[in-house]
């Protein structure tokens, strides 16, 4: 299993874990080191050195792939994409306002400076104040790439222009925005309160330079009918998900501040058709299964939870996360989850249930962002036999295999 992580210093790093090695054995291997070192040092001799001690965990592997520390440099976004010559990459999107694509291997192909970040806002607004910007989404398709900030500012350009292809204003206080798995031209927003409203960037019409768009959405959400008290219902939308691979009429889940999940139809209406609390805290990331109906959804409390979205029903739990996760990811075939967080630790489990974690791997730095490599194939340890058993026949000498003329004197007897 391959990871690429983005932090807040500002360093991409790659993980390697093997898929072989469970936690538990990687642990065991850790323990018997650590005690073998201890007697080691309770035998020596008074010039003798001590030995130093080796915790790290079998089976996983840590390099640096792009950047220096630099808090300046902390990534906000980052997801995976393919340059026009063919290279694997992602998109990353830092806290300085620049934007990188950089190759799996280190290289950067693009570097692009979002002008708006040259000057700090200082906006009261929902009752905060707002004093950075953000990047609060990212996608890169066609040769563009489509950004968002937390002040609602959506940047589709060129890699080829220096110049903003369309630059519209959305409300402020933006907290995510999502592209279309299939069509990552039609993009969703939301934030505090700003309701869901969903746009093409290709076919919007932008006005003369930072600006609200001439045009309609796609689609518009309608905030919930008021409360038994008569009291509007507050807006706070975290984090959505398109879980319908129909771009025109999409339907999407959506994640609230105040712990709930909506799922929303164009073609039905402009309010929730599911309103689920299935929470006790804000949830903050929401991630959709590709091979089931399910959602993935995090709180800031690092409770990570699956849930069925035909029934609205809890169905599992993640163990052992000791901090907030900002990142979650599928392998690809759905059948396992990683979570990345400010606790430092890329862990993987099981996506069915409640389970401890089947691998970990620390990574020094507060992480805020992943993506999982499925180009990097994983194989079991009958699948590494059977290679091996193939390589063996495969380089054999052929006149090994031939069977041996019998001796004269043999045949005599």
């Amino acid at each position: 299993m391959r990871f690429y992580t983005g932090d807040e210093s500002g360093l991409i790093k790659g993980v390697d874990i093997d898929a072989n090695v469970s936690l538990l054995e990687a642990q065991s291997q850790a323990a018997k080191r650590v005690r073998a070192a201890a007697k080691a040092k309770a035998t020596l001799k008074p010039n003798e050195q001590a030995p130093t001690i080796d915790t790290s965990l079998a089976g996983v592997n840590l390099w640096t792939v792009n950047g220096k520390v630099s808090r300046e440099n902390s990534i906000d976004q980052m997801c995976a994409t393919e340059w026009p010559t063919g290279n694997q990459a992602f998109a990353v999107g830092r806290k300085n306002g620049r934007l990188d694509i950089i190759a799996y291997d280190g290289e950067e192909l693009f570097t692009y400076t979002d002008p708006t970040f040259s000057t700090k806002p200082n906006i009261k607004y929902n009752g905060k104040l707002i004093t950075e910007r953000r990047f609060v989404g990212l996608s890169t398709f066609n040769e563009h790439f489509l950004t968002c900030t937390n002040l609602g500012e959506i940047r589709y350009q060129s890699f080829n222009s220096n110049e903003a292809t369309k630059l519209i204003k959305l409300p402020l206080d933006a907290f995510r925005m999502r592209t279309h798995e299939k069509q990552p031209n039609v993009f969703a927003v939301g934030g505090r309160e700003q309701e869901l409203s969903i746009w093409d960037a290709e076919t919007v019409q932008a006005g003369t330079g930072l600006a609200k768009p001439k045009s309609d959405p796609i689609f518009k959400a309608k905030n919930v009918p008021h409360d038994y008290l008569s009291l509007r219902v507050p807006v706070w939308v975290t984090d959505m998900q398109f879980t319908s691979d129909d771009a025109t009429n999409p339907t999407v889940a959506i994640s609230t501040g105040y712990k709930q999940i909506r799922l929303y139809d164009a073609r039905a209406q402009q309010r929730p058709v599911q309103d689920w609390e299935v929470s006790k805290h804000p949830i903050y990331h929401l991630l959709k299964s590709h091979k089931r109906p399910e959602l993935f959804f995090a709180d800031n409390m690092g409770n990570v939870q699956q849930m069925d979205m035909r029934t609205g029903q809890v169905t599992g739990a993640l163990k052992g996360i000791s901090g907030a996760v900002k990142s979650m990811a599928l392998n690809e075939d759905g059948s396992k989850i990683a979570v990345a967080g400010l606790d430092r630790y890329v862990r993987v489990y099981e996506a069915s249930g409640m389970h401890l974690p089947l691998h970990r791997a620390y990574t020094k730095q507060r992480l805020t962002s992943m993506v999982w490599d499925w180009s990097h194939k994983d194989f079991s340890t009958h699948e590494i036999e059977e290679q091996e058993a193939e390589d063996i026949w495969e380089n054999m000498d052929k006149e090994a295999l031939k069977p041996k003329k019998k001796r004269k004197s043999q045949l005599a007897h």
